[in-house]
């Protein structure tokens, strides 16, 4: 009988908690991306409400990845000096006061500051999820658990579009982001009750990380990767072929087609959300594909070549039917739905001792679109445009601003192609199986030096 249940607890421990785990941190980082996309249905509310001009806007919203980009980095040693469960329950606590002071905010400072503690509570969900995958999960699992993760993102950011374009309009947008208040203090107890820091025998397999690294190891495998010119190009192009997301998806996709195809509220948030749907479907379909046949650069150019001429095709070619663009938008995702493999590439040119930096040091890079690009979208708006606002009223732009100022992300595509050129095929192995000398190896030998 005892024997029976040590076998069942093996299992269990083995088959099912490693994947309960993972959820727990895919629904924070679902949170994550409800509060990060919200702007996007409120833009004349805030502004209204604010009295600001576009730009003020935008770096309104890049507020969250002023917080968020820089704080990769210490996540990622965060996470392998303390663990999952305590870093990630006050991680969504500080989420939670962020949309509180956000939801409270009557002047542009205030709500700044909201939004900065959004992006420095949530700033540990993706990374979180992906360091609990490489320690729980087997490594074949990793591309397709980050795909995955993101399609998580996804699924919850149409539910943010559909439920604010509703709420928003009826209650307002401060009544109508209650309700994350909630969530998040419910999600903050499931993450104490369930979440765990790490398998409780050691894991033996190519995928585990040594936990809780001293500080002078974390310093020496940061110098390691920025030593390492693979990874900046890497994090270069997960920037450029994630901007669709966090300039276009996340914030000015809406009031462009509403300005540009005279679309309502509920039509333009629907076509975004196809570009999710597309994005959830190909997120762990690509990181499966890539992981079969053992290629990441190529799914990677591919994709991006056919997203450059699918975001042109909106905003260059006139009065496109309202069917052929839910079409156009459904592929958008799609093809954007092979970002993921940055990270998977990010990973592989790394020693397993130091992915979760590895992969922190890419998501830096990757968000630095955000922080950015929000805001320069507004600036030449601004810029271009020649209307003037009115009783405090938001200034209204003309679909030549927008496609004005939105030539930054089909741009930005462009150049992403070029970079892939330089990327080293790592055929989903990591340096210690295709280096002579395992990185790990040097890796133990260094640090083994500096103590």
């Amino acid at each position: 009988m005892k024997a029976d249940n040590r076998v069942t607890v093996s299992y269990f421990d083995k088959s099912v908690l490693p994947w309960i785990i993972c959820t727990i941190g895919m629904l924070f980082y679902c949170y994550n991306y409800f509060l990060r996309v919200s702007p996007s249905v409120m833009k004349d509310d805030l502004m209204f409400n604010l009295h600001i001009t576009a730009y003020q806007f935008g770096n309104l919203a890049a507020f969250y990845y002023y917080a968020y980009t820089p704080m990769q980095i210490p996540v990622g040693m965060i996470y392998d000096r303390f663990g999952a469960r305590i870093v990630l329950f006050f991680a969504c606590l500080a989420a939670v006061l962020g949309v509180g002071l956000f939801i409270s905010a009557d002047t542009l400072a205030l709500a700044s500051a909201g939004r900065f503690l959004i992006g420095l509570g949530t700033a540990f969900a993706y990374i979180g999820v992906l360091k609990i995958a490489s320690l729980w999960l087997e490594p074949k699992r990793f591309a397709m658990i980050a795909g995955l993760t993101t399609a998580f993102g996804m699924a919850s950011a149409i539910f943010s579009d559909l439920y604010l374009t509703k709420f928003v309009q009826l209650l307002g947008y401060k009544n109508a982001l209650y309700t994350s208040l909630i969530v998040g203090i419910i999600l903050s107890v499931f993450i104490l009750i369930f979440m765990r820091n790490k398998p409780q025998k050691a894991c033996s397999q190519a995928g585990a990380e040594k936990p809780n690294m001293k500080f002078r190891e974390l310093l020496h495998a940061l110098k390691i990767i920025f030593k390492n010119p693979q990874m900046w190009l890497i994090g270069i192009i997960g920037c450029l072929f994630y901007m669709p997301a966090t300039v276009f998806l996340d914030l000015w996709g809406i009031p462009f087609l509403r300005t540009a195809y005279h679309l309502d509220k509920h039509t333009a948030a629907m076509l975004i959300c196809t570009t999710f749907v597309g994005w959830i479907i190909a997120g762990p379909s690509i990181g499966a594909f890539s992981d079969y046949i053992k290629r990441r650069c190529l799914p990677l150019m591919v994709s991006a070549i056919m997203a450059a001429i699918l975001l042109s095709t909106v905003f260059y070619v006139r009065d496109i039917p309202l069917n052929y663009l839910y079409v156009i938008f459904f592929f958008i995702g799609i093809f954007c739905g092979a970002h993921p493999l940055c990270f998977a590439l990010g990973k592989d040119n790394n020693a397993n001792q130091i992915s979760g930096m590895a992969v922190a040091f890419t998501n830096t890079l990757i968000m630095v679109g955000g922080a950015i690009f929000q805001p320069v979208v507004g600036l030449l708006l601004d810029w271009h445009t020649s209307a003037v606002s009115i009783a405090g009223a938001p200034t209204v732009f003309t679909p030549g601003d927008y496609i004005y100022a939105l030539s930054v992300v089909p741009i930005g595509l462009i150049i992403a192609i070029g970079l892939t050129f330089f990327l080293k095929e790592t055929y989903c192995q990591t340096r210690e199986a295709i280096e002579e000398r395992p990185t790990a190896q040097i890796f133990k030998l260094q640090t083994r030096a500096m103590n």
